[in-house]
């Protein structure tokens, strides 16, 4: 009696164990590399490694250095291939694309664009989407085929609900300023900003008191992890700036 009581006990544990589960996102913000260190870049974007914690590479804003044609751009990406990546200096042109191109408000009768992506783990699901500025058509000459949508308030509102129906966390990639960010997500079920912008804000609680805001520039040294944490059915958040230097500096 005693050892079917052990083995009772040893099997309905895990279930009254606190389960935990760990997200990691790695966002590389304007990175501004290099193209010469292409390989080394990769390198080091692959050996960011945990064991237990599943890790998502996230590049946005200007990829490389220097005013770069599309093709070299593409084939940096093609190389390091980041989970997804919201590239401002990619222009539409090349389209041998092998990477994840997340964008919200372009559409394109001719390259793979996504507007939105869900993130899995065992215990979470996590949604995101990117919202592009007009000033990025109003400052390049995009290729005819890519179509921006101008509505970006209509288009996070559009996300942020679809997103918020099927996962626990809505984050929105963004490259339009801190104060439009602030309005746009005022009403709207978003759980963290992610600037995208090429200036360095203040990390803080928006006004509606339920969106983080968070900006970081890789070209300064570092990438900024978000590490969602799972634990008795809620999802906490931590936000830390890790030191990245790739020899674009």
């Amino acid at each position: 009696m005693k050892k079917f009581i052990v083995v009772i006990v040893i099997v309905i544990m895990p279930v009254l164990l606190p389960a935990e589960d760990y997200l990691d996102l790695n966002f590389f913000i304007e990175p501004k590399f290099e193209f010469k260190y292409t390989n080394f870049i990769n390198f080091l974007v692959k050996n960011i490694k945990n064991d237990s914690i599943r890790q998502v590479n996230i590049f946005a804003g200007r990829i490389l250095e220097r005013p770069q044609s599309d093709s070299l751009t593409v084939e940096f990406l093609n190389t390091v291939k980041p989970s997804l990546t919201s590239p401002v200096d990619y222009l539409f042109y090349e389209k041998d694309i092998n990477f994840k191109l997340l964008i919200s408000n372009i559409e394109s009768d001719s390259i793979p664009v996504i507007k939105n992506e869900i993130i899995r783990t065992d215990s979470m699901k996590v949604g995101i989407f990117s919202i592009y500025t007009p000033d990025f058509v109003v400052k390049n000459n995009i290729a005819d085929h890519a179509k921006f949508d101008f509505d970006v308030f209509d288009i996070a509102k559009e996300q942020a609900e679809y997103l918020a129906k099927k996962t626990d966390y809505v984050i929105m990639l963004s490259n339009l300023s801190k104060y439009i960010d602030n309005d746009i997500v005022k009403d709207i079920p978003v759980d963290a900003v992610i600037s995208f912008d090429y200036q360095k804000k203040s990390n803080e609680l928006f006004s509606n008191i339920l969106t983080m805001f968070y900006s970081i520039l890789t070209n300064q040294g570092y990438y900024g992890k978000l590490r969602l944490t799972y634990r008795n059915g809620r999802i906490r958040e931590s936000w830390k700036e890790i030191e990245f230097n790739a020899g674009s500096n």
